[in-house]
C-alpha cells in the first residue's frame, strides 16, 4: 500500500504470508524472538500481552490480543529509522489466517538502506527480515496459491511441469526467480539461489534448475524468448502465460557473464527488482478489510468478533428495494448448467465439482453459490440475450439513476483541475487534518515547557500519552491509505459503468471510452506499447538508453515506466487535438489548463527549455540533438530542448526529450530520447 506511510518513508519490503495452521502466534513469536535476541533484546515472555524493550539504540514493542497481534522493531539506520512491522491474525470463517510483514525506512539517506538481513549499497530496497525463513519452515505458508519456501526449490526434469504450473497459477502474486545451470562452475548456481532465496524470503519463490536436462525441458516449455540459460537468472512476474506473453522483457533476465563479473552486486540489483515487484503492491482484499479491524482491536477500539464480520461484510446496508433489484438482476443473468451435464461432470470427478482439490488448503474462501434464478428469468436469458441486455440496462438506468449520477459526479470532480472531489475525497481531507493535528499535539507535548516540567514528576503518564498518540497516528495513516484506494477503485468502477451504459444505448448517462488498463513494468515495454497504440507520436531510436535504466535500476523501472506512459499518452492526446485544430496552444498550456477528458501530466514534470550554458556548448547540446526527417528540419538534425522529468532530482533522474511538430508539417510529436539524465554543467 503505497500511501500507508508518511511522506518521508520508503517501503523496502512487504510480504503477505497465509498460514492455515493454528495457532500462528506461537510459531511466529518464537521465530521473531529468536531473531531479536541476536540483536541484543531479551527473549520474549510468552505470557505477556505487551512487551517493550530498548537495546543498542533500537526499540521493540510486541503486543497481542488473543487471536491477533503486532510486533514493531525500530532500529537506527543512516540518520533515520528502519521499522520492521509484523501484524497477524488467526484464521476465521471464510479467511485463512495471515501475517503481514513490512519494512520501511523513515528519514535518513535513502540511497544506502540496510535491511535486517543484510545491506545493498546504492539500493532503494532491502532484504527480507531474518526471522522470515525460520517462520516459513514452521508450516506450509502460501501467498496467492503458491507455496513460499525458506530455501531454493531444486527442480529436476521430472518436476519441470510442476514449476510451469506454479508460474502460470492465475492466483500467483509473488515473482518466481529461476536460476539456470552454470557449466563453468557447478556450485555457483546453487550459491546464487541460496543468496536470492534468503534475501527475498516471503516475497518471492526461487527455483534452481538441477541440471542441463531440466534446463532444456524448462526452456522448451517457455519458448524462444522466455528461457534462461548460461548461469543466468530470470524473474517471472505475475500474471504469466508463455503462450500469450506479448512482452517477454517484462520478465527480466540477468546474464551469467554479468553475474560472474560482478558477483553479489549484480544479484543485489536483481533483488531490488524482485522485492520491488511486491513491496508496494496492495494486499488482497480480505487482508485489507481485516487489517484495519486488527489495528482497532489492538488499540482497544474494536472487538475480536469484528474481524470475522469484516470478512463476510458486503458493505453498508442499503435500501431494501435496491437489494431486491440486485437479486432480481442476478437471477436474470444466472445460467444454470443442464442437470444431465452437471451429473455427468460430478461422476467424472468422483462426486466432486470440477477443479476442486481436497489435498491442499486454499488461500481464499470458497466462492459463494450463485443466486437462485427467479421464475421466468432463466428462459429469457437463454432465448433472448439481446432483449435481456436491454432490459437490464433499462432497469439500471431507471432504478439506480440517482446513484449513477452521484458516482459520475464524484469521478468528474475528482478528475478535473481546480475543483474538489466530494464523498471519499472529503474523508481523505478530514483524515489528513486529523493526522496533522495529532502530529502538532505530539510536538506541543514535547516542546511546551510547562508540560516538560510536569513530565519530570510524571514521566510515565507522558510516555503513555505519546505512545497512544503514536498508535493513533499510524492508525489514521492506514485509514487514509484505504480511503485513497477506495477513490481509485471508484474511479475505475465509474469508467466501467460509463462504457457499459453507452454500449447499452444510453449515451446520455455514459461515454463509450476505451477500457485502457495497460500498466507497464519497464521503460522498454512502454516504448513498445506506445509505438503500437499512440498514432500521433514518432519514437526515435532510444530503446538502448531506456533498457539500460531497466537493467541497472529494476526496482525503480516500474515507477518510471508508469510516469513515461502517462506522459506519452498526454503528448499523443495533445498532438491529436493540435493537428486537428481543436487546440491552439502548446503542450505546457495543454497540461496547465487541462479540462475533464484530457490526458495531462503535472506541469512540474515539464521543462520546455534548456539553459544557455547547455544549448551554447556543443559538449552538452550534441547529446540533445537527434536525427529527424527533413520534413521536420531541413538539416536532418534537431536540438530538442523540451523534456519530461520522470524524477525531478537525485540520481538517477531519467528524462524524455521531445519536439512538438503537432502544428507543423507532420502533425506529430517526435520523441528523441528516453533514458538517464544527459550531461550538463552539474554532471561535467
Amino acid at each position: 500500500m503505497t500511501s500507508a506511510m508518511p511522506s518521508d518513508a520508503t517501503r523496502l519490503y512487504q510480504a503477505v504470508l497465509r498460514d492455515v495452521r493454528a495457532p500462528i502466534s506461537i510459531r511466529l513469536r518464537r521465530a521473531f524472538s529468536e531473531w531479536t535476541v541476536g540483536k541484543g533484546f531479551p527473549p520474549a515472555n510468552p505470557g505477556s500481552a505487551l512487551v517493550e524493550h530498548e537495546a543498542n539504540g533500537a526499540r521493540l514493542r510486541m503486543e497481542r490480543r488473543v487471536d491477533c497481534g503486532r510486533y514493531v522493531l525500530d532500529e537506527p539506520c543512516d540518520g533515520g529509522t528502519l521499522r520492521t512491522r509484523v501484524t497477524y491474525t488467526e484464521s476465521v470463517p471464510g479467511m485463512t489466517g495471515w501475517v503481514l510483514v513490512t519494512v520501511d525506512q523513515h528519514g535518513g539517506d535513502k540511497t544506502m538502506n540496510v535491511a535486517a538481513q543484510g545491506s545493498s549499497q546504492g539500493s532503494e530496497q532491502g532484504f527480507a527480515p531474518g526471522f522470515v525463513p525460520a517462520y516459513l519452515r514452521t508450516a506450509r505458508i502460501t501467498d496467492g496459491g503458491v507455496h513460499l519456501e525458506d530455501s531454493p526449490a531444486v527442480v529436476d526434469e521430472h518436476e519441470v511441469q510442476r514449476l510451469v504450473h506454479t508460474l502460470t497459477e492465475h492466483r500467483r502474486r509473488v515473482p518466481v526467480v529461476v536460476v539456470s545451470v552454470d557449466a563453468k562452475d557447478t556450485d555457483a548456481a546453487r550459491s546464487r539461489a541460496r543468496y536470492l532465496s534468503t534475501a527475498t524470503a516471503g516475497a518471492a519463490v526461487v527455483a534452481l534448475l538441477a541440471d542441463l536436462r531440466a534446463q532444456d525441458r524448462f526452456n522448451k516449455a517457455m519458448g524462444v524468448d522466455l528461457g534462461v540459460f548460461g548461469g543466468g537468472i530470470r524473474t517471472y512476474v505475475a500474471p504469466f502465460d508463455p503462450a500469450e506473453e506479448r512482452y517477454p522483457y517484462r520478465h527480466l533476465p540477468m546474464g551469467g557473464a554479468l553475474i560472474r563479473g560482478e558477483g553479489e552486486r549484480a544479484l543485489d540489483r536483481a533483488i531490488d527488482g524482485i522485492i520491488g515487484a511486491t513491496a508496494r503492491r496492495t494486499p488482497p482484499e480480505d487482508v485489507q478489510k481485516t487489517l484495519r479491524v486488527v489495528n482497532r482491536v489492538l488499540a482497544g477500539r474494536a472487538e475480536l468478533r469484528e474481524i470475522a464480520e469484516a470478512v463476510t461484510a458486503r458493505g453498508p446496508a442499503g435500501d431494501p428495494a435496491k437489494d431486491e433489484l440486485f437479486r432480481r438482476m442476478m437471477a436474470m443473468t444466472a445460467r444454470p448448467a443442464p442437470p444431465t451435464a452437471a451429473k455427468e461432470q460430478a461422476t467424472k470427478n468422483g462426486g466432486r465439482p470440477e477443479g476442486t482439490e481436497t489435498s491442499k488448503p486454499s488461500d481464499q474462501p470458497p466462492p459463494s453459490p450463485p443466486p437462485s434464478p427467479s421464475p421466468g428469468s432463466a428462459p429469457s436469458m437463454i432465448f433472448d440475450p439481446a432483449g435481456l441486455a436491454q432490459s437490464v440496462a433499462d432497469t439500471v438506468v431507471k432504478e439506480l439513476r440517482t446513484e449513477l449520477e452521484s458516482a459520475l459526479s464524484l469521478a468528474l470532480t475528482s478528475g478535473s483541475s481546480g475543483e474538489e472531489s466530494r464523498g471519499l475525497s472529503r474523508e481523505i481531507r478530514t483524515l489528513a487534518a486529523h493526522v496533522a493535528g495529532l502530529r502538532d499535539l505530539v510536538v506541543e507535548r514535547h516542546g511546551d515547557d510547562e508540560l516538560l516540567d510536569e513530565a519530570e514528576n510524571d514521566a510515565d503518564r507522558l510516555a503513555r500519552d505519546v505512545e497512544t498518540l503514536r498508535d493513533e497516528h499510524h492508525l489514521l495513516l492506514e485509514e487514509y491509505a484505504e480511503a485513497v484506494i477506495d477513490v481509485h477503485r471508484l474511479t475505475e468502477r465509474v469508467r466501467h459503468l460509463e462504457r457499459k451504459l453507452a454500449e447499452a444505448g444510453r449515451p446520455m448517462y455514459g461515454v463509450a471510452v476505451e477500457d485502457d488498463r495497460f500498466e507497464p513494468a519497464s521503460l522498454a515495454e512502454t516504448l513498445i506499447e506506445a509505438r503500437q497504440r499512440l498514432t500521433h507520436l514518432v519514437i526515435l531510436d532510444t530503446d538502448a538508453a531506456a533498457t539500460r535504466l531497466d537493467v541497472h535500476h529494476p526496482a525503480l523501472a516500474r515507477t518510471w515506466a508508469v510516469k513515461a506512459w502517462d506522459a506519452l499518452r498526454a503528448l499523443d492526446d495533445f498532438a491529436g487535438a493540435r493537428s486537428a485544430g481543436r487546440f491552439a496552444g502548446g503542450f505546457y498550456e495543454w497540461c496547465a489548463n487541462g479540462s475533464s477528458g484530457r490526458h495531462v501530466i503535472p506541469v512540474g514534470m515539464l521543462s520546455m527549455r534548456e539553459s544557455q550554458s547547455v544549448t551554447n556548448r556543443p559538449k552538452f547540446s550534441d547529446p540533445r540533438t537527434f536525427d529527424v526527417p527533413t520534413t521536420v528540419d531541413p538539416s536532418g538534425r534537431l536540438l530538442m530542448e523540451a523534456h519530461v522529468k520522470l524524477r525531478p532530482v537525485g540520481y538517477p533522474a531519467p528524462r524524455m526529450y521531445f519536439h512538438d511538430d503537432a502544428g507543423g508539417a507532420t502533425g506529430k510529436i517526435w520523441i528523441g530520447y528516453l533514458g538517464d539524465h544527459l550531461p550538463n554543467t552539474r554532471t561535467n
